[in-house]
């Protein structure tokens, strides 16, 4: 792996640093900035919110699929061609999703999008080795990725729906399009060339990846089709059966594949485990205020795109906090204390915004529990990152990781979007009688309890250290 030398990490550091911050930043901010466009997609396109709901799945489903995948890639061929195939496969998507016609290229351009962030995502972390040696430098670069990224989440909800209110909502992915395509054409020219992996190793395993994303989103099919037909109507049955079988498949790829995505044994890994149910939680958690708040406040409470944006900015504001202020007191106490507690939290506060009023108070119906729930997911998300690589093997820790990110982006963008859209139209919330958001809040609710309790359980007694490379909050 090539390592620039300390004479070197000057002003071509500053620019390879800044490559990365852009990459993160823009999909950091794509996720909310979508949602927060939703019902403006919807009323334009004339489309129910249970096929809208798939801007969200679809993108989580390619992200969550690939992901494993894209990191592979980028230790055998190039983490920074990966880099620059990812931003330029995100840039296409944004321009044929600014442009498409109707809601089915909509969703085959979010797809795009998906494969690449999967594809540029896990090669950015990467390649902070390769611009800054061992040290402090290194550290802070890490940190300044993962504010970034934070940065990016926060801006999409203000600038989402800023563009959604002035020009419409096409122009939040045909804006995103020219960045990416110059953090393209900058990472070819200013980041060094770096691969892992020998170049006599086998190639990556595509036939899993293309398994595993194919039975999420067959089994999102399935679970958004129970809403109109029921889970024992052939429209839901069969996708569900067909998704069980793909993933089934991959399982038995795996295990025979030469160089596969995941190695199973890792999942021994008490602590792996805890890290990633418990990451899986929280992207629930927040995924029910991407989708169901946003619902809520536009279709309920009758706020236009940007006012609902800036409604929900607490929930990242107190996160941003907690992760910049907390971090240390959280790294030094008990995982399954810290744990427990946040779940504690997270639940409570999604108890208290499943009040849905008509008319709501804003300072303690919706900001006060958004700021408890912000706190807490963010309490999450940092103890489950150390305790991710706490009782890996130093060769596996980045195996580790990958398993970790998957299991965020698969419970939340994947199926997090799809179970509660399914909520919602089961329940028929609408403005006269909001039903359905109490519903899927209470669904949010009781996942928290139900996955978050075997989270804490399998969770270290003790602190963990603090790992080397920490991964942005969200």
């Amino acid at each position: 792996m090539a390592t620039l030398s300390p004479e070197q990490t000057g002003t071509r550091a500053a620019a390879g640093l800044a490559v990365l911050c852009t990459a993160h930043f823009l999909i950091g901010a794509d996720g909310l900035a979508v949602a927060i466009a939703l019902p403006s997609v919807q009323q334009d396109l004339g489309v129910p919110a249970l096929d809208a709901q798939w801007l969200l799945s679809a993108y989580g489903s390619a992200f969550a699929g690939t992901l494993l995948l894209g990191g592979r890639a980028g230790d055998l061929y190039g983490r920074r061609r990966l880099l620059v195939l990812g931003m330029a496969l995100f840039a296409g998507g944004s321009l044929a999703a600014g442009v498409a016609p109707g809601l089915v290229p909509l969703i085959a351009a979010r797809l795009v999008q998906g494969l690449g962030a999967a594809a540029a995502v896990p090669a950015a972390l990467a390649l902070i080795s390769s611009v800054f040696p061992p040290g402090r430098g290194r550290t802070r670069a890490l940190s300044l990725l993962g504010a970034m990224a934070t940065v990016g989440i926060m801006s999409g909800l203000v600038v989402g729906g800023l563009v959604t209110d002035l020009v419409g909502w096409r122009w939040v992915f045909l804006l995103t399009a020219a960045p990416a395509v110059a953090a393209a054409v900058s990472a070819a020219r200013v980041l060094p060339e770096a691969r892992a992996a020998e170049r006599g190793s086998g190639p990556p395993d595509v036939a899993g990846a293309v398994l595993l994303a194919a039975g999420l989103m067959s089994f999102v099919l399935g679970v958004t089709r129970a809403a109109p037909d029921g889970f024992a109507a052939a429209g839901a049955l069969v996708p569900l059966v067909a998704g069980a079988v793909l993933l089934a498949g991959f399982v038995l790829r795996e295990r025979r594949a030469r160089e596969p995505l995941v190695r199973f044994r890792i999942l021994r890994l008490g602590r792996l485990r805890a890290a990633s149910l418990g990451i899986g939680v929280n992207a629930l958690a927040f995924t029910s205020i991407v989708y169901v708040g946003t619902q809520y406040l536009q279709n309920v409470q009758g706020y236009s795109a940007l006012r609902a944006g800036m409604a929900l900015l607490p929930i990242d504001v107190a996160a941003f906090l907690v992760a910049l202020l907390a971090g240390g007191p959280l790294a030094r106490r008990s995982p399954r204390a810290a744990l427990s507690g946040a779940f504690v939290l997270t639940a409570s506060a999604l108890l208290w915004l499943a009040r849905v009023p008509v008319p709501a108070d804003y300072p303690t119906d919706l900001m006060a529990p958004l700021v408890v729930l912000g706190a807490a997911l963010s309490a999450i998300f940092v103890v489950a990152t150390h305790e991710a690589v706490a009782d890996a093997p130093p060769d596996e820790r980045g195996l580790a990781s990958g398993v970790f990110e998957t299991a965020n982006h698969l419970f939340g963008g994947a199926l997090g979007a799809a179970a509660y859209a399914t909520v919602l139209a089961t329940a028929a919330g609408t403005a006269q009688d909001p039903g359905g958001y109490r519903a899927a809040f209470l669904v949010a609710t009781a996942l928290v309890v139900v996955l978050g309790l075997p989270a804490a359980v399998q969770a270290g007694g003790r602190r963990s250290a603090t790992p080397e490379n920490p991964a942005p909050w969200r």
